[in-house]
């Protein structure tokens, strides 16, 4: 009996012994799904806020650290008798504790206001387009105007008063993803006169394409097997591309539109509400509805993909609305690439948990 209860003792203190590695395993996937979660609600949050005006707030994890302790203590005893019974006594001990500790750092300063100001980048915006994405989902988001084509410009601000233009631009988006799936054009940089451009290759296999050639027409250009990119208008119209990039504060702004917000905070004026020129409520659904929409409701939504609770209400993205739910991943790596990270921030909240 003494040797059995000896070895359930060894059995016991070696099975502790894997207790760190799946300690590891689970802390790691639990920490990764609420950074997650973490990060797609303050994004989600932030939109929400722009729609009303409010300014946003960015607070970036610095740190997550953890330190697991696992003591464990046993003993044993047995008086053996000349007379049966003998007698045997068994003492356990295991305690387990995790402290993790969060750090916190705010994005602001002047280089992050700069480059949340700042126009994207034509490189990002190529990398973006050849990084999968669709195009015109690219384009749509990240693009305010191309030619004299405007793609929802004043909506890159504070919602506007009047309808903003979009219609012909989304004729072109769309025209040049066709294109791009058939591999009649793609994103490339050229070499002309000693200066790279990045810009539209046309292949051989496009040229006789009707949709090519009524891009080529909604944009005035001439045949070309090369079209560079410029931010300016261009004196040689039928050779550049005038193309001009939202600021990332200008896409957020743009996609806040999403938001369909509550008609009690329609009519109390806390939301602007779009018109057209004549004075007919305009619809955010038109512009954006295929594209990026967080609906509203007044209990928490039981098939959200993320919600927030702001103002009263829940605002959340339907885990069933795979456009948005794509458009929000988009956004997600451009705040990444454009927002980067700040250097020498100093951490504005610390939370040691569970002490």
């Amino acid at each position: 009996m003494l040797i059995g209860l000896v070895f359930f003792l060894a059995l016991l203190l070696g099975g502790c012994a894997s207790v760190g590695p799946k300690a590891l395993k689970d802390a790691r996937f639990n920490y990764n799904l609420a950074v997650q979660i973490s990060a797609n609600e303050q994004m989600l949050l932030n939109l929400v806020r722009l729609r009303y005006r409010d300014n946003p707030v960015f607070l970036e994890i610095t740190n997550i650290s953890t330190q697991f302790s696992l003591s464990t203590g046993a003993n044993a005893g047995a008086e053996v008798k000349e007379v049966y019974p003998d007698t045997y006594s068994l003492g356990l001990g295991l305690s387990y504790a995790e402290k993790p500790t969060i750090s916190f750092s705010p994005l602001h300063g002047e280089q992050f206001v700069k480059r949340l100001l700042s126009p994207i980048p034509l490189e990002h915006l190529i990398l973006l387009l050849n990084s999968g994405w669709r195009v015109d989902r690219v384009l749509r988001l990240c693009v305010q105007r191309i030619q004299n084509f405007e793609n929802a410009a004043t909506a890159s601000g504070p919602t506007p008063e009047l309808k903003p233009e979009f219609e012909d631009f989304l004729k072109i988006a769309r025209l040049m993803q066709q294109l791009y799936a058939k591999k009649y054009i793609d994103f490339v940089y050229r070499n002309i006169d000693q200066k790279i451009y990045a810009g539209i290759q046309v292949h051989p296999a496009g040229e006789k394409a009707p949709e090519l050639k009524l891009w080529r027409q909604l944009l005035g250009l001439k045949p070309r097997s090369f079209y560079p990119f410029t931010p300016e208008l261009a004196l040689e119209s039928d050779f550049y591309i005038t193309l001009q990039t939202r600021s990332l504060i200008g896409v957020l702004f743009y996609l806040s539109h999403g938001v369909i917000p509550p008609e009690t905070d329609l009519k109390k004026g806390k939301i602007t509400l779009t018109r057209y020129p004549d004075g007919r409520p305009f619809d955010w659904r038109e512009l954006l509805g295929d594209l990026f929409v967080v609906r509203v409701s007044q209990t928490f939504p039981a098939e959200a993909a993320v919600a927030v609770r702001y103002r009263g209400h829940w605002f959340y993205i339907s885990d069933y609305d795979l456009n948005t739910k794509s458009t929000f991943v988009l956004l997600g790596q451009l705040f990444v690439l454009e927002a980067g990270k700040e250097k020498g921030l100093v951490p504005l909240l610390t939370i040691p948990i569970g002490q």
